[in-house]
């Protein structure tokens, strides 16, 4: 108790002033007793080296709490005590899913001694732990020693590419000629949902690792087809649509001065980066504004009209090193919607002279559809590991004025040379009838012959 007290007294002097969490600096830990601090003292004291307020509570302790008049008591909770059947004064699994709902983030460390508190937990995040007092096994990738090896800490090295969670050296895809970094492992293993876009795999097994029981105790039923390989999760990370975050290890004993000080091993700088992420030190996205407007006028009207030609802006920062960075990157897109999408586009990052110094500026020229309605302009931005930045706008999008559509339509000019060739023709025919002379018939000239013959022979007879 006297070590830890003195170890929290030096981190306090020499950290900083500010937590570097975008999301708050108090952390409550909870051991299963308070003496077992002392196998934490590194990471506990990282964190407050960081500038965290730490306060480590024995899970057996009754005056622990996560809400205080409705409100949150702590913004972060680190569980180092796998065996506990119960937190506080009756805590309950659904009690930490709504400190989670509310915006708190949490580190969950398990072993092979996992209650069903822990299991019932993990569970409401889609991740599912192998039976009880089975272990992650790799006969192939162990810690070796001098004098003893363990079969049982596996030397993992199978990293997620999830460059917004870990470091580049673990989640690079250079050359196999670099070595790999190597994290040891002793715990239990978790099955995981490959197809939830909001859980990722940070670390998983090799094709040689299984889970399985130790030897000279009971086999593990044969129900299931064992967990093995790939598929064999060892550490994940899960992301709310809120934005909280939620890590799953299937070790405490990574977290503990003996695996964080082994030789040849990153555990150390991986155990930092998952820290780090989950308690919201980096990768943390935020729109700080956006904007639209009319190309022509750069007014924003009550509404607009449709095929009006308008400017969409939005600013993104990042959060990272303990302060707010402009966001870059080339998959920032705009939708306009209404039911489904009718205009998807690239916004292009721009430097604007009126942006903030740690903002990115996002700009796009779009002519809104030719369809009338209740659009919703949105950027919907969500990638692995940074937090979700869903912007809406309800904007209407109005007819043109009975004056407002052209004379004319060009692509109607066929219909109109066809109508006016009609009435010319019409004009023509009715002209040509009127005003031509009837052709005398054949009767009338018959006629007009028979009256003349008798005239004729009256003259010869009194010539």
């Amino acid at each position: 108790m006297k070590l830890w007290t003195c170890l929290a007294l030096a981190s306090i002097l020499l950290g900083s002033a500010n937590a570097k969490s975008a999301s708050g600096d108090r952390v409550l830990v909870l051991v299963p007793k308070i003496e077992s601090a002392k196998h934490y003292s590194k990471f506990l004291g990282s964190l407050e080296t960081r500038g965290f307020e730490v306060s480590v509570r024995a899970a057996s302790n009754t005056s622990v709490a996560l809400q205080i008049d409705g409100e949150r008591a702590f913004d972060h909770a680190i569980l180092l005590a796998p065996a506990a059947k119960k937190f506080g004064d009756g805590l309950g699994p659904l009690d930490f899913t709504r400190f989670v709902d509310d915006g708190g983030n949490m580190v969950v460390a398990a072993s092979s001694e996992l209650s069903d508190f822990h299991r019932k937990l993990a569970a409401q995040f889609g991740v599912v732990f192998e039976p009880r007092s089975t272990w992650a096994i790799d006969h192939a990738n162990y810690l070796k020693q001098n004098n003893a090896s363990d079969h049982k800490v596996v030397a993992a090295s199978n990293f997620a590419l999830a460059p917004a969670i870990l470091s580049p050296e673990f989640a690079s895809t250079s050359a196999k000629s670099q070595p790999k970094p190597t994290v040891y492992f002793k715990g239990i293993a978790h099955k995981y949902d490959a197809a939830n876009p909001q859980l990722v795999p940070l670390l998983t097994g090799a094709i040689s690792t299984y889970s399985g029981r130790d030897k000279g105790e009971k086999p593990m039923e044969n129900t299931d087809t064992p967990l093995s390989g790939k598929s064999l999760g060892l550490v994940s990370a899960f992301q709310t649509r809120g934005n909280a975050r939620v890590s799953f290890a299937g070790s405490t004993a990574m977290f503990s001065d003996a695996l964080l000080s082994k030789r040849g091993g990153d555990n150390q700088r991986f155990v930092e980066d998952v820290a780090k992420w989950t308690m919201q030190e980096k990768s943390v996205l935020r729109e700080t504004g956006h904007r639209h407007h009319l190309s022509a006028t750069g007014e924003q009207p009550g509404h607009y009209r449709v095929s009006n030609e308008i400017v969409y802006e939005i600013d993104l920062s990042v959060y990272r090193d303990d302060a707010w960075h402009p966001y870059v990157a080339d998959d920032v897109q705009f939708e306009a919607i209404m039911l489904d999408p009718y205009i998807r586009i690239t916004l292009n990052h721009t430097d604007s002279a009126g942006s903030a110094p740690d903002t990115a500026t996002y700009h796009g020229d779009i002519k809104l559809p030719d369809r009338y309605g209740t659009f919703t302009f949105r950027v919907n931005y969500k990638r692995t590991g940074y937090s979700n930045v869903d912007v809406k706008d309800t904007v209407a999008i109005w007819p043109l004025r009975h004056d407002g559509y052209p004379r004319f339509l060009s692509a109607a000019y066929p219909y109109y040379t066809g109508s006016f060739v009609m009435v010319i023709g019409f004009l023509a025919l009715s002209a040509v009838w009127l005003f031509s002379d009837e052709p005398a018939s054949k009767d009338k000239a018959g006629a007009a012959a028979s009256k003349e013959k008798p005239k004729g022979k009256a003259k010869h007879k009194s010539s």
